[in-house]
């Protein structure tokens, strides 16, 4: 986690480096897969799983709860609908663009990115 210092002062919300940014793309771009695991296991229950099963549905449980709770803090109402559109609702990248067709397709996909870096950014608070 990169924190920034301005005039001697520690912001207050530090920035994701890049490598936490990809790691949050990782997240949101397997998140349906997460949420289907976690569903799956859910409805038939825990008994039978492997501890190495268990171990990845706990895993998948904290991801998708720290994710969910990541992109409600999003403060642009636009960014986060994209960003719940794309990675929640699992659409592809040309339907969210079809989608959000009242922006030039450079605009979605900076909007995308920067909903991605404020994902990161709440996620390595947490962490």
């Amino acid at each position: 986690m990169a924190v920034e210092w301005y005039e001697g002062q520690m912001e207050l919300f530090p920035l994701a480096t890049p490598d936490e940014i990809k790691a949050a793309k990782s997240i949101l771009s397997r998140y349906r897969r997460m949420q289907a695991v976690v569903d799956d296991i859910d409805r038939n229950g825990l008994d039978g799983l492997a501890p190495k099963a268990l171990a990845i549905y706990n895993a998948y449980k904290l991801k998708l709860h720290r994710t969910d709770r990541a992109i409600r803090l999003i403060a642009d109402d636009d960014i986060r609908r994209m960003i719940e559109f794309r990675y929640i609702k699992g659409q592809s990248h040309s339907v969210t663009i079809g989608r959000f067709n009242l922006w030039h397709r450079s605009t979605v996909d900076r909007k995308i990115n920067r909903g991605i870096e404020a994902v990161a950014n709440t996620l390595s608070m947490w962490e």
